[in-house]
């Protein structure tokens, strides 16, 4: 039985057919155990306008928007009513097989620094693909998808005549990274994962595509 992590972008919280969409998703996927991390999209947004106008630390940034992670959870929980929360590994292994789960970042996190298990960094740089690619490797996921409002980025050929008709190429972590696409630190974190996956959920009938069986030089 296979374990997925599913990374939701916080900008597809205003997909108002989101949970249609996610449901059909999850159906690829049909079998393995789904656990799913909400990005902070908007709810993220107001906390990092309250760190520039009351001159937060990233500390206090950090936990804040962590926090904020509660709040979409909960209007994803009120869209999957079959879906169960979970805030350990422990947990998510006592739960029902084939059911949504929904994890708690902040109560995962906080239990993973008291133990001194997660090396995190606690600034901007780390957001929820982080975060996902983390828990992915923490909790032995077989895979991590990352679930996002754009198409898998890839990379164009350079040149000129024939060299201009190969078809592009999936792009590399850093490269991914340097356009924004994940963020700065997960090539970091990512590597440890077997295999990452991409999907654009807004595109109509969405499909999982294979991005990267990672390796530490990517």
């Amino acid at each position: 039985m296979t374990f997925v992590v599913y990374k939701l972008g916080g900008s597809l919280l205003s997909c108002g057919d989101l949970a249609v969409r996610l449901k059909a998703v999850l159906q690829q996927r049909l079998g393995s155990y789904p656990l799913i991390i909400v990005g902070g999209g908007s709810a993220a947004n107001v906390v990092r306008a309250w760190s520039v106008t009351h001159t937060l630390t990233e500390v206090a940034a950090h936990w804040l928007a962590v926090r904020s992670l509660s709040l979409n959870r909960g209007l994803l929980r009120h869209l999957l009513p079959e879906s169960h929360e979970v805030s350990s590994r422990d947990e998510f292994q006592r739960s029902e097989v084939h059911v949504p789960l929904l994890l708690d970042v902040e109560a995962c996190l906080l239990a993973a620094e008291t133990n001194h298990r997660c090396s995190l960094p606690k600034c901007w740089d780390m957001t929820t693909d982080s975060i996902a690619a983390w828990v992915a490797h923490d909790w032995g996921a077989d895979e991590l998808v990352l679930l996002k409002s754009t198409a898998l980025p890839v990379e164009q050929p350079l040149g000129d005549g024939s060299l201009d008709d190969r078809p592009p190429q999936k792009q590399s972590l850093a490269a991914a990274a340097g356009r924004g696409f994940v963020d700065p630190h997960f090539p970091l974190v990512a590597w440890h994962v077997p295999r990452v996956s991409w999907c654009n959920l807004r595109e109509n009938n969405s499909q999982i595509i294979p991005w990267l069986p990672l390796r530490l030089s990517d």
